[in-house]
């Protein structure tokens, strides 16, 4: 097949990705997000959005969290489930800034930890919770409990999206909103040029696919959501895309030297090869970071 040639009947690249690859990912690359960490002033793991006003990596990514509280109008009577909280950075964030409650779900015990530490650092505690439990299945959470979930760079890692989306209907009170901020297909039928792309993007970063953006608002839609929206903001987060790009431009020649003297390993290399890819991506057209908000009914 030419790298040009379509197959009609391809929807999207799909990799089989168990928890287990997931959480080691996250703990081989715990050190270099702290590298950046440490060099940008703050531990989310989140891209920024870019504006008029917030021109910088840091300040993006702050802004990133209130607008993305203020699309589901989080206020301190609201219980947030926090689907994939990560380290806890965004789930503290609510919390301190917003007055909720908010439970976070990991299936990772060593990011569940510093979430903890976190929330203690910055004195929200009593406000904060973090469950070990997967956000397809959602065992420690009671049915029509939360009124809003949450869900920001996170549910690509789900297989199945509707998996996730069947549980936060159950468990969103009735009125309850939802919110997925992420990485959507925009394309089909991709060349195999584009599936390349998209192959070495996704096994990068041990992701099983990402939803098409159609697919996913009509999941929502046929659970009985209502009020779907999607917000494209693709051009706001590009300027995190295109920071990852340059550091694999000068990162992979690196990280790829450093692997052949068993300094850095191969999930290593292949998340700097993911950097380059996942901006390719975006250029492209084939994908796009959406907003996507919606309501239980009543």
């Amino acid at each position: 097949m030419s790298s040009e040639t379509q197959d009609p009947n391809y929807d999207m690249v799909h990799n089989e990705v168990t928890n287990d690859d997931i959480r080691e990912y996250y703990s081989e690359l715990y050190g270099s997000y702290q590298a950046r960490w440490t060099r940008e002033g703050h531990e989310s793991l989140h891209v920024g959005y870019f504006d008029e006003e917030h021109t910088e990596h840091g300040p993006a990514v702050e802004n990133m969290k209130r607008i993305l509280a203020d699309s589901v109008d989080i206020g301190p009577d609201d219980y947030v489930l926090d689907s994939g909280c990560g380290i806890g950075e965004t789930a503290t964030w609510i919390a301190k800034n917003r007055g909720a409650t908010v439970t976070g779900l990991n299936i990772s015990q060593m990011q569940i930890g510093r979430a903890r530490e976190m929330a203690r650092e910055n004195g929200v505690e009593d406000q904060v919770a973090f469950n070990f439990d997967d956000f397809t299945e959602m065992e420690t959470i009671e049915d029509d409990s939360k009124d809003v979930v949450w869900g920001l760079e996170s549910i690509c890692y789900a297989d199945d999206k509707r998996d996730f989306l069947e549980q936060a209907k159950r468990v969103l009170k009735p009125g309850g909103r939802l919110m997925v901020a992420d990485g959507y297909m925009t394309k089909r039928n991709l060349s195999s040029k584009e599936q390349k792309i998209m192959q070495k993007w996704l096994d990068g970063w041990r992701l099983p696919n990402l939803a098409h953006i159609d697919d996913f608002t009509a999941d929502l839609e046929d659970l009985g959501f209502t009020d779907v929206n999607v917000r494209d903001v693709k051009e706001n987060v590009m300027p995190s895309s295109k920071s990852l790009y340059y550091f694999s431009i000068f990162g992979y020649p690196v990280a790829k030297f450093l692997q052949l003297i068993n300094v850095k390993t191969e999930t290593q290399v292949a998340n700097a090869v993911a950097c380059y890819y996942q901006y390719k991506a975006l250029k492209k057209d084939l994908c796009t970071y959406g907003i996507v908000t919606a309501r239980l009914e009543e």
